[in-house]
């Protein structure tokens, strides 16, 4: 891999105008950069048409925050064959508050991570534990997640899997290096072969974030919360990722 992947996502409570205003102000001015990270913005449902029309050209994509797994007239819900045609390429599944919220299962998380992959679209994998657990307990919680949306995928399917504490939502304090390095790694030896499989942290990610665990185990990108909300905090976690690309690029010549 030698480009990091970038996602971030934004609450329903940010509005119209503030994700407009957070659109023109902060992620604009940085698109060179963030479309070299193939950076991503997921958005509820009515602020996509926004996103997409907003950042069209730049090289950052529009991604859901949730969709049905099936076609059809159910009142309420959102397609993934709706979200692919108005300009989406991303599509959350599991959030761990809709797995508390909801009590979405694995199953569930299963069928819309394969309608969103039948669509065209890359289904976002969330999993995480919802407390603080040991390192065995966590690598088993998190991978049988992972495991349950991902064997409903079809044959040659491209996911990103995003490891993201629930506890860790929020906090200004994310999971200790070590033991998130051996959630990666765990999900990269267990991600079957015959998918394309991208694996990110996220959870309090900060400048410094992305190199540490990449010392430790094989990932792939970042999850940002609030650092992609503040300019000079995003400014930080970009100038790391882009150096960290670059070197990779430079070694894969």
């Amino acid at each position: 891999m030698t480009t990091p992947v970038s996602l971030t996502s934004t609450k329903m409570n940010l509005g119209l105008r503030q994700t407009e205003e957070w659109i023109n102000d902060v992620l604009l001015p940085r698109a060179e950069a963030l479309g070299r990270l193939r950076f991503c913005v997921c958005l509820p449902h009515p602020l996509l048409p926004l996103g997409i029309r907003r950042i069209e050209g730049t090289g950052m994509s529009i991604g859901a925050q949730n969709v049905w797994c099936e076609a059809g007239a159910v009142t309420g819900e959102v397609s993934a064959g709706l979200l692919a045609e108005i300009g989406c390429t991303h599509v959350m599944v599991g959030h761990a508050e809709r797995r508390r919220l909801f009590a979405e299962d694995g199953r569930l998380i299963g069928r819309k991570a394969r309608a969103t992959s039948l669509a065209g679209l890359t289904p976002v994998i969330c999993v995480g534990e919802n407390e603080r657990l040991g390192r065995a307990e966590t690598v088993t919680q998190v991978r049988r997640q992972a495991s349950a949306a991902w064997q409903a995928l079809p044959a040659g399917a491209a996911a990103v899997v995003l490891y993201e504490p629930a506890w860790a939502i929020g906090s200004d304090q994310g999971a200790e290096p070590h033991q998130a390095a051996a959630v990666l790694d765990a999900l990269h030896q267990a991600a079957p072969s015959h998918l394309t499989l991208a694996v990110i942290y996220g959870g309090a990610v900060t400048a410094g974030t992305y190199s540490s665990l990449r010392r430790l185990a094989p990932w792939d990108g970042v999850a940002l919360g609030r650092a992609a909300q503040d300019a000079a905090l995003l400014d930080e976690v970009l100038g790391e990722l882009v150096e960290s690309a670059g070197r990779d690029s430079e070694c894969g010549r």
